[in-house]
């Protein structure tokens, strides 16, 4: 997954040619947008993520209405709960995209967002489902029809592997796969799916990172020293590495103002270094140790 990082810029553009922010604000998990989002914004922070299943859409809402953002300088993802939803949110019914498309956009006071993404495919349904491969099929097709109804500008999926991706068996190849992409995994998910991201690369899918921060190896000596090669923070060495063995990161701030904004200048700053092959191949291995 090794990948020469000196060419990264701050923006990707996607498989439709919509230009998406690599470093993005996580609003889940412990990350509040009350706290992180008026910081995350003041440091030039542009990418915005959330969920329906966050249920952080309206502070969002409240905090850039409050600020008067304009919406054309902020890059909102959302995403339709899928596999992470309930016993019907499985149907094998694009309609339920195009409803919680709009239910995402009433609640974030938008007319659009930038990205949506299907949360998690059928099979992690808590709930069994006759058939995952048909429903994840059916809620892509309602992935596309809300991108043709300019509800969204660009359509991805999260949690997906090789077989979801495959699955969904369309000529529309999904912008963004959102995963747990760490140097020592977290989310009690292991660190890299390294044949997914592959995968991705090859098919011109960007491949977005998840929990970079709680898989961190924050007591090891060697990505210390790595940092302190760099004059950088170990947590700006794990994301840079996620950048580069990706291709774009959800990251949060935490819940404590008072520190969010310093989180996010950190956060920002991951795009004026890049780390050697050596570097990112003692991180990629790091896990298996």
């Amino acid at each position: 997954a090794t990948r020469n990082g000196g060419d990264i810029t701050d923006t990707v553009v996607l498989n439709n040619g919509v230009e998406m922010p690599r470093m993005n604000l996580g609003t889940c998990c412990g990350s509040s947008p009350d706290a992180g989002l008026p910081g995350w914004l003041a440091e030039g922070g542009v990418g915005i993520d959330t969920a329906w299943d966050y249920h952080d859409q309206p502070n969002i809402s409240r905090v850039l209405k409050d600020l008067a953002v304009e919406r054309s300088t902020v890059f909102i993802t959302s995403k339709v709960p899928a596999g992470f939803g309930n016993a019907t949110d499985c149907n094998a019914d694009p309609d339920i995209v195009l409803r919680y498309a709009r239910e995402n956009l009433d609640q974030l006071g938008v007319e659009y967002v930038d990205l949506l993404l299907l949360h998690a495919p059928c099979d992690f349904s808590q709930t069994p489902v006759d058939d995952p491969t048909a429903s994840n099929q059916a809620l892509w097709q309602g992935a596309q029809e809300a991108l043709r109804l300019n509800l969204t500008r660009a359509i991805g999926v999260s949690n997906y592997n090789v077989t979801h991706l495959t699955g969904l068996n369309s000529t529309v190849v999904p912008a963004v796969n959102q995963c747990q992409l760490s140097v020592n995994g977290s989310f009690d998910r292991p660190a890299h799916d390294d044949h997914t991201i592959a995968y991705c690369h090859q098919e011109g899918i960007v491949y977005e990172s998840y929990g970079a921060m709680k898989g961190c190896p924050w007591n090891d000596s060697k990505t210390a020293d790595i940092a302190a090669d760099h004059n950088k923070t170990v947590a700006q060495v794990c994301l840079r590495w996620a950048v580069q063995v990706g291709g774009a990161v959800a990251a949060g701030t935490g819940a404590d103002p008072a520190s969010a904004k310093d989180y996010a200048k950190e956060n920002l700053g991951i795009f004026d270094f890049s780390l050697t092959n050596e570097e990112v191949d003692y991180l990629n291995h790091f896990a298996q140790q």
